[in-house]
């Protein structure tokens, strides 16, 4: 299934009260179209006296580009919701998935059957079922020593990103293209210069019918 905000928030509320004795504030809830990560938490990190942080603005982020199965997006919620317990009861863990997470996650998988893992990112068989029409800003990419490979431009930083792939000293060549082909579903759209390798027949294949910059 895919995520709905009343979803989301149902479930957050549901949970809160039966695995995190209702203690977790109301955060804000955003459906995200983010390809490379199926939950996040965002938040800011404020750096106090004797260097020490204090983490505040929460947002839970849950992407709607994976159709999931009902369990496995319920254990996505959960997995950010312990991130947020964590960080909003100023916890500082040994890492992102440290030693309080990993203990709060397995106490939570053996009380209430749940399935949450550390990291779950998209598979290749799902990113293939990814077949929605969005436009993507597409940069052929040649490299001087024969590699071929392409970048997916943010449409906000197309400018920079135009100007700052040619001052890559390995490149010898870019081209751009404008190409709605859900093949380039699969790849993030770069803010920075994050070129990502393609055979030539790949690159042919996927770039008929684009529009040449």
């Amino acid at each position: 299934m895919l995520a709905t905000q009343e979803y989301v928030e149902r479930k957050f509320n549901e949970f809160n009260r039966l695995c995190f004795d209702g203690k977790l504030k109301p955060l804000p809830i955003r459906l995200s179209h983010a390809r490379t990560f199926l939950g996040q938490l965002s938040y800011k990190r404020t750096r106090k006296w004797l260097g020490s942080c204090q983490f505040t603005d929460f947002v839970l982020k849950i992407s709607v580009q994976t159709d999931l199965p009902e369990q496995e997006l319920e254990d996505t919620i959960l997995h950010e919701m312990i991130h947020y317990y964590i960080l909003s009861n100023q916890m500082h863990d040994t890492s992102a998935h440290g030693e309080i997470f990993t203990r709060m996650m397995n106490d939570l998988n053996r009380r209430y059957g749940r399935h949450i893992t550390v990291s779950r990112r998209r598979t290749a068989e799902e990113m293939e079922r990814d077949v929605r029409i969005r436009q993507h800003l597409v940069c052929e990419v040649r490299f001087k020593d024969g590699r071929t490979g392409i970048m997916i431009a943010a449409h906000t930083r197309l400018a920079q990103l135009w100007d700052a792939i040619k001052r890559v000293p390995e490149v010898s060549d870019s081209r751009w293209y404008v190409s709605t082909d859900p093949f380039f579903n699969r790849f993030p759209r770069a803010l920075t210069p994050k070129v990502y390798k393609i055979s030539e027949a790949d690159l042919e294949e996927h770039l008929k019918g684009a529009t040449r910059l």
